[in-house]
């Protein structure tokens, strides 16, 4: 069985291929890794800061760094999203650019077959699965796609642009799952070759315990090898059937698990999420774990209607951390507002007004408020930023 993604990875190399080649750049910053699984990725360091360059199919209502003729593009610093490019970042930015418009037009136009199949899933062997994010920290896919299927999820357009390089025809965001069906063995390998360090999985493409899990154990597969070579994972879900691995995640001497939990209304959670599991089950979940003695965080993104008093002192007993953000794409998340009948929650200023009062009610009840992008901070490696708790 070969990877039939090959027409994608044939694809990325078409468009990056001089920067993917040379590995570093004449300004010097270096390749530090590439993906091609949720659009076109590279990230770059440069001077001790690391740099991703995203790339999604061109939408010209879609705000971006920059437009070529085929794609948006996204810039931002991997572990200090809020910075500002400097003028020599800006630059190698500028490098970028002039590559892949230099080459976009070498890509085909795919003509994207009509299906009428309503939802597919993919076995696949696929070639790599460890993708380095810099300062040694990783990130890895169990799975591409996600039946859980929020509809106001941003990495839709993103992953649909990976489906047409493959000239594949679209299906809705939550009707396509590829299992990567050999993940553990070439997982195996890779950490051979890499130091050990922090391994995220997270709901952005995937999530590593969507229904399809309970098939294939793919995330438990990785898991058990990451364990066998000294990594850490930090994983984040919305499923509460990660206490199904809670033996197996207790072993590791420094793991951390997530519960995404953006609201404490269960009805605002259908309208919003009707695939995931109730905040209830989330939050059993999150306090099992935590009693357990695993490093626990709880994500409120997006910042749903909610009691805010009613969630923190769900969250805040069994979390060492939170993260708060808000809903993006708010035009495009609108239609979910209306049909709950909460038009006051889609504005910014609603936005503003409850992460505050979030962060003053974790922060109150001692609970860290982070970026959570330090992962080794969040796994107890380094001091913590946020000045939370720090369990041992």
């Amino acid at each position: 069985m070969s990877d039939p993604r090959a027409l994608r990875h044939s694809a990325a190399a078409t468009v990056l291929a001089p920067i993917l080649e040379a590995g570093r750049g004449p300004t010097g910053w270096e390749l530090v890794s590439w993906d091609d699984e949720q659009g076109l990725s590279l990230t770059l360091a440069f001077r001790g800061s690391l740099l991703l360059i995203e790339l999604e199919g061109r939408d010209d209502e879609r705000p971006c760094y920059a437009r070529t003729e085929r794609f948006n593009v996204s810039v931002r610093h991997a572990f200090d999203f809020g910075r500002a490019l400097a003028p020599a970042e800006r630059h190698i930015v500028r490098g970028v650019l002039d590559v892949v418009r230099a080459r976009e037009g070498l890509l085909p136009s795919f003509e994207r077959p009509v299906t009428a199949q309503r939802s597919l899933v993919r076995v696949l062997e696929v070639d790599r699965v460890l993708v380095p994010e810099g300062a040694g920290h990783y990130y890895l896919n169990p799975y591409v796609g996600c039946t859980i299927g929020c509809a106001f999820c941003y990495v839709s357009h993103r992953a649909d642009l990976s489906r047409s390089l493959e000239g594949l025809p679209h299906l809705e965001w939550g009707r396509y799952v590829d299992v990567k069906h050999n993940a553990a063995a070439i997982l195996r390998a890779e950490t051979r070759r890499h130091p050990p360090g922090p391994v995220r999985l997270s709901p952005i493409l995937t999530d590593p315990y969507q229904p399809i899990e309970r098939k294939y154990r793919i995330t438990r597969q990785c898991l058990e090898v990451l364990l066998e070579a000294g990594f850490s994972p930090v994983v984040l879900t919305r499923a509460a059937r990660v206490v199904e691995d809670l033996a197996l995640l207790r072993r590791f001497p420094h793991a951390a698990v997530g519960l995404s939990i953006p609201t404490d209304d269960d009805a605002v959670r259908r309208a919003f999420e009707p695939g995931a599991d109730a905040i209830e089950d989330r939050l059993a979940a999150l306090a099992e774990l935590h009693a357990a003695g695993i490093r626990t965080f709880a994500v409120v993104q997006p910042v749903l209607p909610m009691d805010v008093a009613a969630l923190v002192a769900a969250v805040a007993p069994h979390a060492d951390a939170v993260r708060i953000d808000r809903m993006y794409e708010l035009e495009r998340a609108r239609p979910l507002y209306e049909a709950a009948g909460r038009l006051d929650a889609a504005t910014e200023a609603f936005f503003a007004t409850t992460e505050a009062a979030l962060r003053a009610a974790f922060g109150a009840r001692g609970v860290a408020v982070d970026e959570l992008d330090d992962m080794a901070s969040l796994l107890g490696l380094s001091p913590p930023r946020g000045g939370g708790p720090d369990r041992g």
